[in-house]
């Protein structure tokens, strides 16, 4: 299963020092944002789906991009870093002794989860290329992630001698640009037919052709 952006942004609100109608109004912006577009939703369309009055948005949220920056910020901060670790956990706990099949469910696992959550990464993109401390966040936030028991796992294959002796960073730098190559279109074009087993196999194969040992 991929990691659900909305259910763990909801979990990280609980988290929050703030009131429940604040909790209720950052997760209608989120749910509207993703729905509408952050251009056609209103801050009447929040209050109005949060159930509460609409100077209860303005009088923690001044403006909508001040709304637009919360969740943002919430999701880069917390949700980011347990997408990863389920990430990391659903990847290395699958016991595969071949590497080709280990690749193809890592490449998968990650297009499933874009295309499950295709329109909050769209929102997160969009404001990282107009928003320069956004991207900053963004950058931070992925150069420190957690991700040493995926490293090992390609140790591992290393050492049987079906993976190339390359740093873990050269090896994950190559296989998620290639996997970003089938996804991040869909961002722009708004097209949602995706077939993610014959793309994951396909990015397999050609990954493999680089990744195996000569």
């Amino acid at each position: 299963m991929a990691n659900n952006i909305p259910t763990l942004f909801e979990k990280s609100l609980h988290t929050m020092d703030i009131s429940d109608k604040q909790k209720a109004v950052l997760q209608a912006s989120l749910t509207l944002f993703s729905e509408k577009g952050v251009e056609n939703t209103s801050t009447s369309d929040i209050a109005k789906l949060a159930n509460v009055a609409e100077g209860t948005v303005y009088k923690q949220f001044k403006t909508k991009n001040d709304l637009l920056q919360a969740v943002v910020g919430s999701i880069i901060n917390t949700v980011v870093p347990q997408i990863a670790s389920e990430f990391v956990n659903e990847t290395t706990n699958n016991d595969q002794s071949d590497f080709k099949d280990f690749l193809q469910n890592l490449i998968q696992n990650r297009m499933q989860f874009f295309t499950t959550n295709l329109s909050q990464i769209r929102i997160l993109i969009r404001e990282s290329m107009t928003n320069e401390k956004l991207r900053l966040q963004v950058i931070e936030k992925f150069t420190h992630l957690h991700l040493k028991r995926l490293e090992n796992s390609f140790t591992y294959y290393q050492q049987q001698g079906q993976l190339v002796d390359w740093e873990f960073s050269r090896i994950i730098r190559y296989i998620f640009s290639t996997t970003g190559s089938y996804v991040v279109p869909l961002i722009f074009s708004g097209n949602t037919a995706f077939d993610i087993t014959h793309a994951s196999q396909e990015a397999t194969d050609f990954l493999l052709k680089g990744l195996q040992p000569k």
